[in-house]
């Protein structure tokens, strides 16, 4: 099959996107009450929405549920009056068959877009081959019923790391739109922005999407030509997220010094927050959002991700005090 572009439904704007976690009941059912419920709360505050991610536990998901939870979250976005807001959605599996599978499943539940992560469990076999990553890639971007996201996480795919070289390979196929960087990696970042938001590229291909996975240095990673972030952080915390990027975007158009200043005194709060929420984890994500939001809205979690015990949530209680009193401000 030869490259193409599939058009997508609803754009994707520059911006800042949370990858939602998933609510379980205690017996690890759906929690489509919960669910709904973090939808339009994120979308009520300016958020870009990322459905089944790694914060959505996607993994531990059956493929009928995936369906569930996309059609739930485009129902509820449609019926409050919010038919513009895209979906990006977590489709990436263990094969490329599967994952193409996948995706089309999502298109027909209602999904815009796809962000697809290397197939982890083989990385024995094939994750030091370059050109069997590559191949992966390519024939997910070759026949995926959606615009492709690349979503470059070593930590959640045994290991493999996509590097700037061949992420530029990537983003010249016509159906891939952009990446998430859950590597930290600044400067690969930066590469990959120049690259593709030179004339020549956007002249043959059109806008794409340079993402840090996390918040904790948004400035700096626009500084360096990124276009927003998908943070898990913005779970809790999504005015906070929304206002550090808005005020960023004005001031590098400015050039204002106090409004740079601004922007530093919101990044180093969530700078805080961004890493209270990792050495948290998916588990002490859902307890911020049941001790910070709204109780029972952040919910269960599937076996064998643990809930957060004692120190966990003493450290979020501590460490998120800031953070959660200045979104509280807002």
């Amino acid at each position: 099959m030869s490259p193409h572009a599939v058009t997508a439904t609803r754009p994707f704007p520059n911006g800042v996107y949370t990858p939602l976690i998933t609510p379980f009941t205690a017996d690890e059912e759906l929690d489509l009450q919960a669910w709904e419920t973090q939808v339009l709360r994120l979308t009520k505050a300016g958020m870009g929405l990322v459905l089944l991610g790694t914060n959505g536990e996607a993994d531990g998901l059956a493929d009928e549920e995936r369906v569930t939870l996309i059609k739930s979250a485009r129902a509820v976005l449609d019926k409050n009056g919010y038919p513009d807001v895209p979906l990006l959605v977590g489709t990436g599996v263990g094969s490329a068959h599967h994952t193409i599978k996948v995706t089309a499943d999502a298109k027909a539940a209602g999904a815009d877009y796809a962000i697809v992560i290397a197939p982890g469990y083989f990385a024995f076999a094939m994750g030091k081959n370059r050109a069997a990553v590559k191949s992966f890639f390519t024939e997910v971007l070759d026949k995926s019923a959606l615009p492709v996201m690349i979503y470059n996480f070593p930590g959640a795919a045994a290991g493999i790391d996509l590097d700037s070289d061949m992420l530029k390979e990537l983003a010249d196929h016509p159906n891939c739109f952009g990446a998430k960087l859950t590597c930290a990696g600044i400067g690969k970042g930066s590469r990959l922005a120049q690259y593709t938001q030179s004339p020549e590229y956007l002249a043959r291909h059109g806008p794409f999407q340079v993402l840090p996975g996390f918040s904790d240095y948004l400035l700096p990673a626009m500084v360096s030509r990124h276009t927003g972030c998908i943070t898990g952080t913005g779970n809790v915390i999504p005015k906070t997220m929304i206002k550090l990027y808005n005020t960023a975007v004005s001031a590098l158009a400015s050039g204002s010094p106090k409004e740079l200043a601004e922007a530093q005194k919101i990044q180093d709060i969530v700078s805080n927050a961004d890493w209270a929420i990792v050495k948290a984890g998916i588990g002490g994500t859902k307890y911020a959002l049941d001790q910070f939001i709204q109780p029972g809205l952040g919910g269960h979690s599937r076996r064998p991700i643990p809930a957060a015990d004692d120190a966990i949530k003493a450290m979020l209680d501590k460490e998120m005090a800031e953070s959660i009193a200045y979104e509280k401000s807002l």
